[in-house]
């Protein structure tokens, strides 16, 4: 397993993002950030006009369609070079960044934020084996769950990560809909893609950040199948965002 906390070989992700910036920032100066672009540029790679590494990352971090497509595409070269894979952190960092806030009450500790480039570090060594569309999701889904269970498992042997949220071994994974705007939601009922009942429900629970099991409740249904409910209709969401190229 390649965890923070398991593993001796760290580097380099025992640094908050910020640094990673930082670092991408001193690597695309000079005779090295040259060379960085014409290795980027060997691999056909969608440089999206930029004329460094760091402004291109930077530039991998929009959610317009053609920078996610031109992300997606990148992720199949990082296994094969350090650089690129400090590249795509950096591109998703502030996903990476919403992850460790979820995981810690919203204030992460320097361990989670590790723990979520470590685990995101390791899964860049596999996108090359997936196929375009599911890269970036992967990354952040590993980068989720995996942080998940290792702070479980420390939590089990009494070593200090951060306080785990009440529903913590409850909530689904949750990366897509971090930023989830009501309009959205309502757009998506107005199409008929997701019941009002359901856009209620991932509001509640996505944007309020009200308890599955709460919510169950008071419905006078089992927390099982509120989840199965909001299970179905992000499913249907997300066909909804791909198939639309619309921005929740």
């Amino acid at each position: 397993m390649n965890s923070y906390w398991s593993s001796g070989d760290m580097k380099p992700t025992n640094v908050p993002m910020s640094l990673l910036t930082l670092d991408l920032k001193a690597r695309s100066s000079g005779s090295r950030g040259r060379d960085l672009i014409a290795n980027l540029e060997t691999y056909l790679v969608n440089l999206l006009g930029a004329e460094d590494p760091l402004a291109y990352a930077l530039l991998l971090q929009s959610d317009e369609p053609s920078n996610r497509q031109a992300l997606e595409e990148f992720l199949e070269w990082t296994a094969i070079d350090d650089d690129f894979a400090l590249i795509a952190l950096v591109a998703l960092s502030p996903q990476l960044e919403r992850i460790a806030s979820r995981l810690s009450w919203g204030s992460p500790s320097e361990d989670t934020v590790a723990e979520v480039l470590a685990q995101g570090t390791s899964a860049l060594r596999w996108t090359n084996e997936l196929v375009e569309g599911e890269r970036v999701e992967f990354v952040l889904a590993q980068a989720l769950s995996k942080t998940r269970s290792e702070q479980r498992r420390m939590a089990r042997h009494n070593v200090p990560t951060t306080r785990l949220p009440v529903d913590y071994d409850e909530v689904e994974q949750e990366y897509l809909y971090d930023n989830l705007a009501v309009a959205f939601l309502r757009g998506a009922v107005e199409q008929s893609v997701i019941s009002k009942d359901e856009s209620e429900l991932i509001e509640r629970s996505r944007g309020d950040g009200v308890a599955l099991n709460t919510i169950a409740a008071d419905l006078g249904v089992t927390y099982e199948t509120v989840k199965k409910r909001r299970h179905r209709a992000e499913r249907k969401l997300r066909g909804y965002v791909v198939t639309s190229k619309v921005t929740p």
